[in-house]
């Protein structure tokens, strides 16, 4: 599971990217398929930022975070972030 979580966001990107080819492929572009790759792909890149930032950071830092990154995405990523390090990790790192 340690392993999986480092790489959600990278997953979450790839699923953007799945959504953005598919349909082109497929020859029926919309604006709704585009919106959602580009949300899928901007919310992966910043997710896998915040997964991998060892800093536990403060209370202002999550809170810019969770607005960032929108609420729900938020608390899945950080609950992957807590799966991806433990606390000796992120204890040493800071």
């Amino acid at each position: 599971m340690k392993e999986f979580a480092k790489y959600i966001g990278v997953i979450v990107m790839l699923i953007g990217v799945a959504i953005l080819v598919i349909p082109f492929m497929m020859g029926s572009t919309n604006n709704t398929n585009l919106i959602i790759g580009l949300l899928l792909v901007i919310e992966g890149m910043l997710g896998h930022i915040f997964v991998n930032n060892m800093k536990k950071g403060s209370k202002l830092s999550n809170i810019i975070w969770a607005i960032i990154l929108l609420f729900i995405p938020y608390v899945l990523f950080l609950f992957f972030k807590k799966k991806a390090h433990s606390e000796e990790e992120i204890a040493a790192y800071n």
